[in-house]
């Protein structure tokens, strides 16, 4: 059965970091935020292979982060409880992660600060960009059916852990009735395939790609918690944000930039997926977008957190006041 232990070693270790290490190998604090003098502002960020990154790099392509007076390197990442230690280590400015795991880092003791929202699912359900799939062969109909089986999910402790606990308990089981298996997204299909694992939770482009191979959702994990839910976050450090308030209103800016254009203009954004993501454009054509916002949703903060307490993920809820930048 699936147990959720505290941060683990990574985060001891990132911990130890950000105790030793200061923002000086950021590259934000010599700009402004609108470039200044001294030029735009470069700022390294990781964020989750798949929609959330695109996002980052179609407010690149469009030049809305440019715009805003910041010169954007964006990397991909496994998922958001990896990119942690990299941020508090000083290796990125921004960490693009998922509410929970950045919960679960705050309750640690790592001074983080959330300054922007990353990706949210859609309002309507079919249009939800996570699914819950198992073989197109399956039996299995709903989750209620893989109690005690492997369930795979992109990184553990993150946000998989409480929309599928939210879904057992629903189901009339308990949050830890599954088995949690970490496998990379382009990887999960094939394992769900191979029967390494009963099911998997995947996003998009991976979604669409796995139902071409035949696999099958049975569940919406996202949209089932809260339609809209607030999944991602971009983070930095709290000594980040205190010495680089220019770097951090810039990037504010370009993500609420880019949120607003796509927000007008989706099919836009669309179109650029095969450019952003490598893509045919007849996956593109499919696939389902993300919402997104710019602002922190404290909504859907509140559910998560009071999930993540009642699953023991932390101890206590954390002050979302101290944590939310703007």
């Amino acid at each position: 059965m699936t147990t959720w232990p505290r941060i683990g070693a990574a985060m001891a270790a990132a911990a130890l970091l950000i105790s030793g290490c200061g923002s000086d190998s950021g590259s934000g604090g010599s700009g402004s935020g609108g470039g200044g003098d001294d030029g735009p502002i470069t700022l390294r960020v990781a964020d989750t292979n798949g929609a959330p990154l695109y996002f980052l790099q179609y407010g690149i392509q469009e030049g809305f982060f440019e715009d805003a007076g910041v010169t954007l390197e964006a990397t991909a990442s496994s998922g958001g409880a990896t990119v942690i230690p990299q941020l508090v280590s000083g290796d990125l400015d921004i960490a693009g992660s998922n509410v929970v795991s950045v919960l679960i880092a705050s309750s640690q003791g790592l001074p983080l600060k959330m300054v922007a929202a990353g990706t949210a699912t859609s309002e309507e359900p079919e249009q939800d960009f996570s699914a819950l799939m198992v073989p197109g062969d399956s039996p299995i109909a709903d989750i209620s059916q893989l109690e005690g089986q492997k369930v795979a999910v992109n990184t553990l402790r993150n946000v998989n852990d409480i929309v599928l606990g939210n879904m057992l308990e629903d189901a009339g089981l308990s949050f830890d009735s599954v088995d949690l298996v970490e496998i990379p997204f382009p990887d999960m299909a094939a394992a769900i395939e191979s029967g390494d694992v009963a099911a998997g939770v995947l996003i998009e482009p991976f979604i669409t790609v796995a139902e071409q191979r035949g696999l099958k959702i049975i569940g919406r994990p996202y949209s089932d918690l809260k339609p809209g839910l607030q999944i991602g976050t971009y983070v930095m450090t709290e000594q980040f944000v205190n010495e680089n308030p220019d770097a951090v209103e810039a990037f504010q800016e370009g993500v609420q930039a880019t949120a607003d254009a796509i927000a007008e203009d989706p099919e836009a954004f669309r179109q650029a997926l095969p450019e952003l993501g490598d893509i045919s454009p007849e996956l593109a054509e499919k696939v389902r977008i993300n919402l997104w916002r710019g602002e922190t949703d404290r909504e859907s903060l509140e559910l998560i957190q009071e999930l993540m307490v009642e699953y023991e993920l932390i101890e206590d809820e954390v002050d979302l006041d101290e944590l939310v930048v703007g």
